[in-house]
This record gives C-alpha cells, sequence and structure tokens, in this order.
C-alpha cells in the first residue's frame, strides 16, 4: 500500500473530506483572483463553478465533506490524552478550529440567503456586502483557510519521494494563491465601492439581486450569531469531555515506561506511547504526526509485563513495508499496560521524511554495496590555535554548511561527523554504479563550494580552507549500532578503513582527491593520465589500486552528467532537499 494511503478508516475519511474542501477552497481563490481583470470574469468563471458545486450532488458532496471533516477533528480533539504535540500540528489545529468560527457565517451570507431568502449571491452583491467592513475578516478567513489546508497537504504529501521534486514549485504556488486571491478581492471591492456611488446603479444591482429587505437582514444576522454560538458550544463540550477524561485518568491505574538509554515515565493507563512520550517531554520522532503512516515513531519491545495487543491493520501495513520484526512497534499505536521497556529506533534530531525510506530489515544487520567518502578539512589544529571557541565552531559550521549541501545535493548521506571531517555514503536507494557516480559529482561540488567559502572567510581566517578526500566502494555492513539514544543507522566495513586510507594519502600528495580504482571502474570511467599508485591498507590483504586528482573541478564530464535514470532521479529528489 502506498505511503499516502496508509491509516485507519477515520484517518482516511478525514483526509479525503480534507481534500475536497481544499480542493473547492483553492477554486474558490483562483476564482477571486480573477478580480485583477474584472468583475464580469469573476462572475462568468463562478458560473462554471457553480454548476457543479450547487448541483444536488456538488451540495451533497461539499456540505458532508464539510460536516465530516469537521466532525472527525473535534472527535480526534476529544479523543486526545495529551495537547503537547509538535508546533506544526499545534498550528493546524488552531487553525482549523478557528475556521468556523469565521466560515459558518459566510455560509448563512452566500448559501442559506441564496436558499432561504431568494438572494442572487452573485460577486456584486458579496463584494457591495463585504468591502470595505468586512474585508479584513474575509481576508483573514481566506488565510486561515489557506494555511490549515497546505500545512496538512504538505506533511501528507512529504511522506512521498517523488514529493520532494515537485516542492519548491507547489511552494511557489502556495504564495501565488492567497496573494492573487487577495490582490483580486481588493482590487474588485474597491471598484465595486466605486461603481455604487451612483445611486441609479446600485439600485438595479439591488433588483438584480434581490437584496435581502431589513427584516431579511435581521434574519440572516440571528443565523449568524446562532451558528457561531452552537459551534462555541461543541466546542465547549469537547473541551469538557477532555478535561472530564484527563481528571479521571489521573486518578486510574498507571503504567511505567522505561526508555533504554532514557527515562523511566510513569503515565496514567490509556494514552499511546508517543502521548506519553509527548507529556513526558520525552524526545521521540514522528514524522507524520502519530497517524500509523511513516513508522519513523517505531520502536523496539525489550521487556513488557502485560502482552501487548496484535497490532490493527493501519500499523501491521506501515511495519511490513520496512520489514519490522515482531517486537518492533508504532508508538502512535500501542497503549501500554503495566511495565514496559523500549528502545527508540530513530533519533528525533536527527529524523526527517527520508527517515520513511529507510528500512527496519537492514536495522539488525546486512550487507550493501555502496560508495562511501571521507572529507577532512586540511590543517585545522594549526588554524584553530589562538582562536575563540566561538570562531571555531563557526569555521566548522560554514565548512560543513557547504560540504554537507554538496553531498545531499548529489544523493548522499551524511553517515557521521567526525571532528574536523565526516563519512557520507553514496548509492543507498540507487545502487553502486550510481552511487559512485554521485560521490565524484559531490567531490567536484564540493571543491567549487570551497571557493565561496574561502572568499567569504579569507580576510578573517588568514588563508584558504583545504581539504582531503578519500572514495571508495565495496561491500559494506549497514545497521544501527550504539546504546539507547546514541543508536544511529551506520555503516561498517573494508570500504570505511579504504577511504579514511585515502583520504590520508592526500596529505602526502599534491592532490585533494584520492580514490580507488574500483570507484572509477564502478562510475564507468577508465582515467589515463591521472596521478596513480598501489597503496597496502592495513587489515586488507591485497594492494589497492589509487587514483589522484588534484581537483575536484578536473574530473572529466563525462562523470559529471547523470547518465541514467535513476542518477536522473536522484539528484532531483535530492536537491529539492537542500
Amino acid at each position: 500500500m502506498h505511503v499516502l494511503k496508509r491509516g485507519d478508516a477515520l484517518q482516511l475519511l478525514r483526509l479525503a473530506s480534507g481534500l475536497i474542501l481544499f480542493l473547492f477552497a483553492a477554486t474558490h481563490f483562483l476564482n477571486h483572483a480573477l478580480g485583477l481583470i474584472s468583475v464580469d470574469l469573476m462572475q462568468e468563471v463562478q458560473q462554471w463553478r457553480w454548476a457543479v458545486t450547487r448541483s444536488l450532488p456538488g451540495t451533497i458532496v461539499l456540505a458532508s465533506a464539510l460536516v465530516i471533516h469537521v466532525s472527525l477533528a473535534l472527535f480526534k480533539l476529544a479523543q486526545r490524552t495529551t495537547l503537547r504535540m509538535p508546533p506544526w500540528e499545534f498550528i493546524q489545529l488552531a487553525l482549523g478550529l478557528s475556521i468556523p468560527f469565521l466560515l459558518l457565517p459566510h455560509i448563512v451570507n452566500t448559501r442559506i440567503a441564496h436558499d432561504y431568502f431568494g438572494v442572487n449571491d452573485i460577486y456584486a452583491y458579496e463584494l457591495i456586502r463585504l468591502w470595505p467592513d468586512s474585508a479584513v475578516t474575509q481576508s483573514v478567513l481566506l488565510l486561515l483557510v489557506w494555511i490549515h489546508g497546505c500545512i496538512g497537504l504538505h506533511f501528507w504529501l512529504r511522506l512521498a519521494p517523488q514529493y520532494r521534486r515537485f516542492s519548491v514549485g507547489l511552494l511557489a504556488l502556495a504564495i501565488f494563491v492567497p496573494l492573487a486571491a487577495l490582490g483580486g478581492f481588493y482590487s474588485a471591492g474597491r471598484g465595486m465601492a466605486q461603481v455604487i456611488q451612483d445611486p441609479a446603479i446600485f439600485s438595479n444591482i439591488k433588483t438584480m439581486t434581490h437584496w435581502p429587505s431589513e427584516k431579511d437582514f435581521e434574519a440572516l444576522a440571528r443565523y449568524r450569531s446562532l451558528v457561531r454560538t452552537e459551534y462555541i458550544i461543541l466546542l465547549g463540550v469537547v473541551a469538557g469531555y477532555f478535561l472530564l477524561t484527563y481528571f479521571s485518568r489521573l486518578t486510574g491505574p498507571k503504567v511505567r515506561v522505561s526508555y533504554v538509554g532514557g527515562p523511566t515515565v510513569t503515565a496514567p493507563e490509556g494514552p499511546t506511547l508517543l502521548e506519553i512520550s509527548r507529556n513526558a517531554k520525552v524526545p521521540h520522532a514522528s514524522v507524520c504526526g502519530g497517524r500509523a503512516r511513516c513508522s519513523t515513531c517505531r520502536v523496539r519491545i525489550e521487556k513488557t509485563s502485560t502482552p501487548l495487543p496484535l497490532p490493527r491493520f493501519p500499523e501491521v501495513v506501515t511495519l511490513a513495508s520496512i520489514g519490522a520484526p515482531e517486537n518492533v512497534r508504532l508508538a502512535c499505536q500501542i497503549r501500554p499496560q503495566g511495565h514496559l521497556t523500549v528502545s527508540r529506533i530513530l533519533r528525533p534530531g536527527s529524523t526527517g521524511p527520508e527517515a520513511v525510506a529507510l528500512s527496519e530489515e537492514h536495522s539488525t544487520g546486512a550487507e550493501k554495496s555502496l560508495a562511501v567518502m571521507f572529507v577532512d578539512l586540511r590543517d585545522f589544529t594549526r588554524l584553530a590555535e589562538k582562536r575563540l571557541p566561538f570562531d571555531i565552531v563557526f569555521i566548522l559550521n560554514e565548512f560543513f554548511g557547504v560540504v554537507g549541501t554538496a553531498i545531499v545535493g548529489e544523493g548522499g548521506r551524511i553517515d557521521k561527523f567526525l571532528g574536523d571531517g565526516l563519512l557520507a555514503v553514496f548509492g543507498e536507494q540507487v545502487g553502486l554504479a550510481a552511487g559512485c557516480r554521485q560521490a565524484l559529482r559531490a567531490a567536484r561540488a564540493i571543491d567549487l563550494a570551497l571557493d565561496h567559502v574561502n572568499a567569504k572567510l579569507e580576510e578573517e581566517v588568514g588563508r584558504s580552507l583545504r581539504v582531503g578526500i578519500g572514495v571508495d566502494a565495496g561491500t559494506l555492513v549497514v545497521g544501527r549500532i550504539g546504546f539507547g539514544e546514541m543508536v544511529d543507522f551506520t555503516v561498517i566495513g573494508t570500504p570505511v578503513n579504504v577511504a579514511s586510507r585515502l583520504e590520508s594519502l592526500t596529505k602526502e600528495t599534491s592532490c585533494q582527491i584520492m580514490l580507488s580504482r574500483a570507484v572509477a571502474e564502478h562510475a564507468g570511467w577508465a582515467p589515463t593520465t591521472e596521478f596513480t599508485t598501489t597503496i597496502q591498507v592495513r587489515g586488507v590483504a591485497d594492494p589497492v589500486d589509487v587514483i589522484g586528482i588534484v581537483r575536484g573541478r578536473d574530473l572529466p564530464a563525462s562523470i559529471l552528467s547523470a547518465t541514467s535514470d535513476t542518477d536522473v532521479a536522484a539528484r532531483t529528489a535530492a536537491t529539492s532537499q537542500v
């Protein structure tokens, strides 16, 4: 099952209803944007929209989507056991709860006025009624709806690798639509305000739109007040239920959760493990916000005094997608009872959407053929002498910033930082051959990026920053290694040792890059005139043929181009992450 389709029935229903409402809002706002051209064009397009949205099927679908989305959101809020959540989730929730307070009166003024009072609520009617007294309120409603929807879409779509290719364009569109809509509303509103300065024209508009009588206006005002009051009462009921269940749990049974390498906390029985972690301020990864889609909140069950219930369908699907063993569960789905000991598999501080792609079957150890790169900042010990700690940290962060951007931009992953250097791997998603080409392109990008850093820092540092780069390829052991919160997905093996030795060899030569011949062969490159030698690496039986490159920018153009579909896909996806 595709990652975007995961979740239980209620989650999928809330998602589907939200998508329907977002589509309606997007077309509505684009319709507003036509006000930059003319009110007549706004209304002409509106008629086409009404043919769908005000038909019987369209009305049923829209009304059902609104009722379902709001009802399920309030139901989910009432079922919460804690209000601790990531900032993005809190913002989306706060915006979502605010929308009906402004939206319901707007529906009264348009659809209810049309269906029950005979008002022809064309754009001219609405613009005259809203501008300028309600212009700010209406603009706020537009922004609330758009931001709420965009946040939801982003944190849903970012679980799909393909989303990264289009994220920049979608961001531009997300900015353009509300700005254009507000611009159209502003332009058309001012225009209509000038038009109705002529009493005769205003009278004709009132006749054409069946302008409500004073009695009708009073009735509409009562309905607006009524729907707002009812919504506030509904929010009060939800808040009351939340508080009642919260305090009742405080006096009920307790559970004890021990985090390997972390604290042991006592919590009321009932919340999920993820909610317990959040309430106790225990860092816990969760990219999808606890919707059983991403698997980043997964934990390894080390010990439990009471057997956990079997996983439900959404959890089964997500765990199966990463090949998780039986003792791995999603923290957002399990509700501990008794005493539970768990190990958090992903570290929150370094977890992003890309963690979804990490297969759990490799966590206990697996062999993969990859390219590995060591990068080291030359003469940093001498460079750091007589400098303040702040200056040292600043220089390193500037260095790692450009190096990291180059590596990630070519599809690599930084495995670990090692003082003034780092270890990176390539080819995890695209294979060894493409991984070797990625590594060589990254080496060239690092060399070029250093020009910008040196232009920025040379006057302060006193000399140019230089690097040594070692690259090898071969079979590595990948897995999660460490203890407690310091468990990391990392690589070990002979290519790591060889790459480290090749990086050290750059200190003895005039070359910036030393790579094994295996890397060149996998990349499809047959060097002829480059510096070559053979070295013996401790722990490696056979000598290693080595190729030296004076500067990364000297690498041939044939290596720099993406020569396969996998190369193109990897570069596109990686670039959108940077």
